[in-house]
């Protein structure tokens, strides 16, 4: 297993090529109003999940330090063995 989260990107707008970091936060969205609710911190080890996401900044974090940050708009996260996807229709570095 390895020891670092991997990261893809789904977009309609733009490719970005897969990443890896320790951490990610992402915007996440109240499943019952869809409003924006916070963001959400992922690590290595995380459970499988789905996440709603609300427009806003994804951060990719490695040994403590920012690696990529980006705007997103709405979309879905999932989480599954140590890779996480995020689709969405834009995103903006």
């Amino acid at each position: 297993m390895k020891d670092v989260l991997t990261v893809k990107f789904f977009s309609v707008d733009r490719h970005l090529p897969d990443m890896e970091c320790d951490s990610i936060c992402l915007p996440v969205s109240d499943n019952i109003k869809g409003e924006f609710s916070g963001s959400y911190g992922i690590r290595k080890g995380h459970a499988n999940a789905v996440f709603s996401l609300k427009a806003g900044k994804v951060t990719l974090s490695s040994n403590g330090k920012t690696v990529f940050e980006a705007d997103i708009s709405d979309g879905f996260a999932t989480v599954e063995n140590n890779a996480v996807c995020i689709t969405v229709n834009s995103i903006k570095e």
